[in-house]
Formats: C-alpha cells, sequence, structure tokens
C-alpha cells in the first residue's frame, strides 16, 4: 500500500506547514515564536499584551499564503450550529447579518476577552478586524465584540439602512465566580 493511502502526520500536514509559515512571519515582525506558541489554545496570554493591530497585521499576510483557503475554512463560522464549523461562534450572532458570515478566532481569559477575523460586508468586501478587551469589570463583553462584527457585517458605503441596523440584545451572561478562571467552565462565561 502506497504512502499516500495514510493520512498525514501532524509533522506533514498543510496545518503544520501553515504554523511553520506564520511562526516565520512572526519571528519577522521581531515578535516571540515561543511567545506564539504558548498562545495556541485561546490566543491570548497574561505575559505579553499583542495589540490588535498585529492580529490584524498577521490575518492580512496570511492571506497570500498557499494554504490560506484551508486556513480560512477550518475558522469557526459565527451563527452555524453545527458543533465542528460553529464552534466557539456557534451560539453567537444568529439571526444577524453576521450569522454565517463572520469566521473569527475567540480568546478569552479572566478579565480579557478577544474575537479577531473576517467578516463580508454589505458591499461584498472582505474586511479584518481584531477586537481585544482587556481588564473589563462587566461579567462578560462578548456581546460587545459580537456588536461590532455585526456593524462590520451590516456597513455599506452608501450609509444605507443596512448600516443602521441595531444588532440584537444579547443574553446576559452570569457572573464568573471569584477564584475561577472563566476559560474553565462550561459554557465559557467570559
Amino acid at each position: 500500500m502506497g504512502r499516500s493511502a495514510f493520512p498525514l502526520t501532524r509533522e506533514e500536514s498543510p496545518w503544520s506547514a501553515g504554523l511553520a509559515e506564520i511562526n516565520g512571519y512572526v519571528a519577522g515582525a521581531g515578535m516571540d515564536t515561543g511567545t506564539l506558541r504558548q498562545r495556541d489554545g485561546s490566543g491570548l496570554s497574561r505575559r505579553n499584551l499583542v495589540p490588535p493591530t498585529e492580529f490584524v497585521d498577521l490575518l492580512v499576510a496570511v492571506r497570500a499564503e498557499p494554504w490560506f483557503d484551508a486556513w480560512y475554512a477550518a475558522l469557526p463560522v459565527a451563527g452555524n450550529a453545527e458543533r465542528f464549523v460553529g464552534g466557539t461562534l456557534r451560539s453567537r450572532m444568529r439571526g444577524t447579518p453576521a450569522a454565517d458570515n463572520v469566521r473569527a478566532k475567540t480568546g478569552s481569559l479572566t478579565g480579557v476577552s478577544g474575537l479577531s477575523g473576517y467578516v463580508t460586508d454589505a458591499d461584498g468586501r472582505r474586511l479584518v478586524f481584531s477586537v481585544v478587551l482587556n481588564n473589563y469589570l462587566a461579567s462578560s463583553v462578548k456581546s460587545l465584540e459580537d456588536q461590532i462584527a455585526i456593524a462590520l457585517a451590516s456597513y455599506n458605503a452608501t450609509g444605507g439602512t443596512a448600516a443602521r441596523t441595531a444588532p440584537p440584545a444579547a443574553p446576559e451572561i452570569p457572573r464568573t465566580p471569584d477564584g475561577v478562571e472563566c476559560s474553565w467552565l462550561k459554557p465559557i462565561t467570559c
């Protein structure tokens, strides 16, 4: 049986090749690639503060990579109830212009939340965005992240009614108990 009959190992996978490319880009931008590996879980780290502009620069740069289409297709899709399609965004932004439109990575720690990815606006332009909120005191800021993504999905250059559509109110998420990291809870509340 030929080698092609077996699945690729992680070392040989397109994912691995893509990660190597991202590491090269990050190193070229003067960032520590070891720090990037530490953030592979949530995308956020308490050890350093990556400004949203750097996430945007990275998201723009990877569009030119040969593996971009596969990577883009693997990002969670807002409002898509299918667990392996919607992922962390499956219950967010449903019934809005952002549903089945926003493809983004979430990240959260207690007092820190982020949403970075791609959205197609009402004029058909693919936009890149990153929202990172630090040291917030509210129980959750996910509804604010959602409202920003919905506004981007609704935007059109002529300023018509689509840009003025008010996003639906997000349900209140319970407060994380003191001393408990929000990412430990199911469902995640931060």
